[in-house]
């Protein structure tokens, strides 16, 4: 079973629906396969554009100064 990092919880929510959706397509078909793309594109038909957000953003929001903030 897999589990859901906290940190996603700062995502928008269209990023937090791409990775639920992808999630669940997922456990019908286990690999980025032609069949994948084509439930994500039924189901999430601008999904491409939510992972590459998703991507785009870090995973944690961390000051690498080492100031305090």
């Amino acid at each position: 079973m897999a589990a859901l990092n906290v940190e996603l919880a700062k995502k928008p929510p269209g990023c937090l629906e791409h990775i639920v959706v992808h999630g669940m397509i997922r456990l019908l078909e286990s690999n980025h396969s032609e069949r994948f793309t084509a439930l994500m594109d039924g189901y999430l038909p601008d999904w491409r554009a939510r992972r590459n957000d998703l991507n785009a953003a870090p995973l944690r929001d961390e000051d690498w100064t080492g100031h305090a903030g």
